[in-house]
């Protein structure tokens, strides 16, 4: 708003102020009706019905995000997502990998990207809008994209689907390829990089693929360990808690899950490994290694490490490979480890089941170190990369030490199995730091100590848009629509059912021109008695959220976030809502619309002058005086709100809009510049009511 317009603006608002009669806040005589817009400057499509379908071999749920961009890109068979971009929509299929819902999302939409950061699905589908109509089916796009699909064979992706006796015959005999080995194993010829210790290969027997051979594997047909074997319907669940806890809308795996943790055995007992997959082109070689408590080895060569997993390759794909060719295993494959007293003297005397308390059992996955590798590619090179649970023992290409975790150790307890599964997730190289090249489940009858428990529940946030408020209502105004804007992020706590247990607004203000104060307050619907309300703010150059004092007005549901904006520009707001322990929601319900104000204080009351968007109802608060007056249309006995003639509304909400889109709005040299004046598919918006030019400030000219 330009100065020139203050005094005039400002006069006539006291003008309107002071001849206020408090007492007549309530219901107000009726006004003479104007003629005005009836369009409701809405860029919202609040029925598009979605529905996704991923093909996927495990009883378990598939989280996904929607974008408007393609959110990431390939580096190296590495899906990397870009910073700075935000889902519209983000949830979890069904356990048989479909999603149908009505939701809201931009009317601009021509376009989607559904990624998925889980393996064994398509990292990213596109799929077109048809009218109110989203649908992609994995089935039907892995032939056309990067995909980690369901694998069509004879024997099935699950060890459980078939006959084992039938499927080990087949696939261990039929496999071909020649003097394809693990590097890591004694009598070898192999690469100097791959010198560092002879791995012991006592626990298992394997093909010229890297397949384990029956008797190397328990299942579901040996009873004596079945509680040992994860199966089909309980390794679904672990795949659901690594995508929960790991990779679920992050670039990369959180800091606070990486560690250097070889595990504390404190009763003795059995271990198995399960194997649940990976998202990795490399055939790498898994071991583990055992010693007293306070006797770590110095280095891998100290290690005497057995090897598991000759070939962990489970024939991950992209648009550039296809690891089928090379695949060692499958998800389900589960082995029963072994204790080897004296293995420091080469020998297996005396081994067995049950390792005995006081020792600690660590893994190690060595890089590429299957002979049977990558072929014809300049990344399909030989790797000196190891990767340990153990501090000191993960070394780069060079052997340098990494000087960070290349692991994540944590702890499931299942309520229907009232069971520990302490999973185990593995970097193998420098390129993502997704912690999803090899991922593991331990299942045991011993006591391993001090893995940190997590909880699978999803922090995901959602781009909604930006508000933008024009101050001099209901006076007419330049309509640049920039004296107050907000960007409105929504986050919620879900876990892989789309429970909901807590939901959260952040509204990001701008440094803004407006002369006038301007407070800014934000409604809240859909909040319960049941319901915790926490408020935060977080100022520019803060890297965290505090307290913010201030309070809840029950009665209008209204929170304010600032009386004035001008005093903290930039600032982020957060509104919390935490729904009662054990009782989430089945779906979105808070809903939380800001609104500007200025408080207006007499002797006897305090009222309000509020702008909304259009439509809204204003707050009990709120001096009803000004309602038809300067170009406001307003009719309050028929409940029609912040309307006025013309294409220019009060204020306005542009759905998926970012700071970039609405660059030309923030720039101080448009001030004063009409909106249709920027944007030359504005009008053509306002007069088709939203029919065309949809997508008028995402391809802003």
């Amino acid at each position: 708003m330009k100065k020139s317009s203050l005094i005039a603006v400002a006069t006539a608002l006291l003008a309107l102020s002071g001849c206020a009669d408090h007492s007549a806040f309530g219901p107000q005589t009726e006004l003479d009706e104007k003629e005005y817009n009836s369009f409701d400057f809405s860029t919202i499509n609040n029925n598009v019905a979605v529905n996704i379908e991923y093909s996927v071999n495990l009883e378990a749920s598939v989280f996904f995000s929607i974008y408007d961009q393609e959110p990431g890109s390939w580096v190296e068979n590495a899906y990397v997502l870009k910073d700075g971009i935000q889902p519209l929509y983000s949830g979890w299929t069904s356990k048989d990998g479909t999603f149908s819902a009505s939701l809201s999302l931009p009317s601009y939409l021509k376009k989607v990207y559904v990624y998925t950061p889980a393996m064994f699905s398509t990292r990213v589908m596109e799929a077109e809008v048809n009218g109110s109509q989203i649908n992609v089916a994995e089935k039907n796009y892995a032939s056309q994209a990067a995909t980690r699909a369901t694998e069509e064979n004879t024997w099935g992706a699950f060890i459980t689907d078939i006959d084992l006796d039938d499927w080990f015959d087949w696939i261990f005999n039929h496999q071909s390829g020649n003097n394809n080995y693990s590097y890591m194993v004694a009598g070898k010829t192999r690469p100097a990089e791959y010198n560092d210790g002879n791995w012991k290969d006592w626990l298992v027997t394997y093909n010229t693929q890297g397949m384990l051979d029956k008797k190397s594997l328990i299942g579901n047909n040996d009873k004596k360990d079945e509680d040992l074997y994860l199966g089909k319907q309980l390794a679904g669940k672990l795949y659901e808690v690594h995508q929960a806890v790991i990779n679920v809308n992050q670039k990369e795996c959180p800091q606070e899950l990486r560690s250097e943790y070889d595990m504390l055995i404190t009763k003795e007992g059995e271990i198995a490994i399960n194997f649940l997959g990976g998202s990795t082109c490399w055939n790498s070689s898994l071991g583990y290694y055992v010693y007293r408590d306070g006797q770590k080895p110095a280095s891998l060569d100290q290690a005497n490490v057995v090897l598991v997993f000759p070939n962990t390759q489970d024939g991950f794909k992209t648009k550039t490979y296809n690891g089928e060719s090379t695949k060692g295993v499958f998800t389900g494959s589960c082995v029963k480890l072994k204790y080897y007293p004296n293995i420091a003297s080469d020998s297996q005397e005396g081994a067995t089941y049950k390792f005995p308390a006081g020792y600690r059992i660590g893994f190690v996955l060595a890089t590429n170190a299957w002979s049977n590798r990558i072929s014809g590619k300049s990344w399909g090179r030989n790797f000196k990369v190891r990767s340990a649970t153990s501090s000191g023992l993960s070394v780069d290409r060079n052997g340098k030490i990494f000087n960070e975790p290349r692991t994540a150790v944590y702890k499931y307890k299942d309520k229907d199995t009232n069971k520990d599964y302490i999973m185990v997730s593995f970097e193998d190289n420098t390129d993502d730091n997704n912690f999803s090249d090899v991922v593991f489940t331990l299942t045991t009858r011993a006591t391993i100590d001090k893995i940190p428990d997590v909880d699978p529940k999803v922090e995901v946030n959602e781009l909604k848009g930006i508000y933008a408020f024009e101050d001099l209502w209901p006076a007419k105004g330049d309509y640049d629509m920039n004296d107050v804007m907000t960007k409105s992020t929504y986050t919620k706590l879900i876990d892989s059912k789309n429970n909901i247990y807590e939901e959260s607004y952040t509204f990001k203000t701008y440094g803004n021109y407006a002369t006038l104060t301007n407070g800014l307050a934000v409604r809240l619907d859909g909040v319960s008695t049941t319901d915790k309300l926490e408020f935060y703010v977080k100022a520019v150059g803060d890297e965290d959220f505090s307290a913010l004092e201030t309070t809840y007005d029950a009665t209008d549901r209204v929170v304010v976030l600032t009386n004035d904006v001008n005093t903290n520009k930039g600032a982020e707001y957060k509104v919390k809502v935490i729904h009662a322990e054990n009782s989430p929601v089945e779906k979105e319900t808070i809903d939380a619309e800001p609104f500007i104000f200025r408080a207006e204080n007499s002797s006897d009351a305090v009222a309000w002058w509020e702008v909304h968007l259009t439509g809204c109802k204003p707050t009990s608060k709120m001096n009803r005086n000004y309602f038809g007056k300067g170009e406001d249309c307003s009719l309050p006995d028929k409940d029609i709100y912040y309307v006025r003639s013309g294409e220019y509304p009060f204020a306005f909400f542009l759905a998926g809009a970012t700071e970039t889109d609405l660059s030309k709005m923030l720039d101080p040299n448009n001030e004063s510049v009409a909106i249709n004046k920027l944007y030359s598919g504005y009008s053509g918006w306002v007069t088709s009511n939203g029919a065309t030019n949809t997508d008028w400030y995402k391809s802003a000219q």
